[in-house]
């Protein structure tokens, strides 16, 4: 029976002393401040999808960390309602906080009270005040309270954040005093909320736009069409194309057929609108239309075998752009051969000048 009893001490005494060593641990900080402090442990909490969905919960400590001897405190923890629920509250040493632990102490409002309404958001308020002449002498540190935490939204793209702000806003609501209740001056740390969503759409680049032949000589009549390349911007765009500065009537597409039936150098361009307003306006492009002969490739005022020649040269190439916005030319492209304006040397510019052919200026 002794033996039965003195064992039951050893336990009892193994026990007790399991128990201090958790309380001592538990009232290590991990991310300690500096004196005289009040701060959030820990200092950001951070989810995403694959980690945490709605109801998710999870803690919060509050700590002080003090020079000076402290007799009360109260705190007035702010947190966004929308996106959080405090679902249960304490002081870390249950019936007193672990800062207060082993002297006589009145917790007001304990358990922390929990309100969804506090200065228009949701708060955790507590206040812990020493009795009497007791005081707790500084420097100390230690936990005041925790808080569990429900998680109510997760974004669909993009960040949800708020803080668990230890306001000090209304200088009645956090505070430290010491024996005579004097106020102590103390600095509030806040923790950071953030639930990383999904990666919403890239944001859009600025709008530009571009326009190609870059420069260009056409005889008289001569077809010649223009391209675009639009980038940023919020589509749908609208497009509006300018010859000498005045806008062509119809001309609103991203293309646009230029001819002339007057020698003259023009100038082109084009301006791009987005979906959201957004305008921008392109490069100049010159365009020299000459008297020259539909067909007279190297503009000796004859259509005749030397143009078909030329031509045949260039059969089959193509000009900057012609396969995607950005691509350079052919090696043997040549422009002057490109008769119809379509960017690229084909059937289509020899029958023109088979049509032509044994035309001069002297002889139209």
């Amino acid at each position: 029976m002794k033996t039965t009893f003195l064992g039951m001490i050893f336990l009892a005494t193994i026990l007790l002393l399991n128990t201090v060593m958790i309380r001592a641990l538990a009232d290590v900080p991990s991310q300690p401040h500096g004196a005289d402090a009040m701060w959030v442990e820990p200092s950001s909490v951070t989810f995403d999808t694959s980690n945490a969905s709605v109801g998710t919960k999870f803690n919060v400590t509050v700590w002080l960390n003090m020079t000076e001897n402290v007799f009360a405190y109260q705190i007035a923890m702010l947190y966004n309602r929308t996106q959080l629920k405090c679902t249960r509250a304490a002081f870390t040493a249950v019936t007193t906080s672990m800062y207060m632990l082993g002297h006589g102490t009145t917790a007001s409002g304990s358990p922390p009270v929990i309100d969804t309404s506090f200065l228009g958001n949701g708060s955790v308020l507590a206040s812990e005040s020493c009795t009497g002449s007791d005081l707790i002498p500084g420097p100390h540190n230690g936990s005041l309270i925790w808080a569990e935490f429900q998680v109510l939204v997760v974004p669909t793209a993009g960040n949800l954040t708020s803080n668990f702000d230890i306001t000090t806003k209304y200088p009645t609501f956090t505070w430290v005093r010491d024996p005579d209740l004097a106020k102590i001056t103390i600095t509030t740390y806040s923790a950071a909320y953030k639930f990383v969503g999904p990666a919403g759409p890239p944001l859009p680049g600025p709008l530009s736009v571009s326009i190609s032949p870059s420069s260009a000589s056409v005889a008289v009549n001569q077809s010649l069409v223009f391209k675009s390349n639009v980038t940023g911007g919020t589509p749908v765009y609208g497009y509006q194309w300018f010859l000498n500065e005045s806008s062509v009537l119809g001309a609103n597409s991203n293309t646009w057929t230029f001819s002339s039936p007057t020698n003259a150098t023009y100038i082109v361009y084009l301006n791009v609108t987005d979906s959201v307003g957004g305008t921008a306006k392109s490069n100049n492009a010159s365009v020299n239309v000459v008297l020259k002969l539909l067909g007279d490739v190297n503009g000796d005022g004859l259509v005749d075998g030397s143009d078909l020649a030329l031509a045949a040269k260039s059969l089959g190439f193509y000009g900057p752009n012609f396969l995607y916005p950005g691509s350079p030319p052919s090696p043997l492209w040549n422009p002057d051969v490109d008769i119809n304006g379509d960017g690229a040397v084909d059937g289509l510019d020899l029958v023109i000048i088979c049509k032509n052919f044994g035309r001069s200026l002297k002889n139209p």
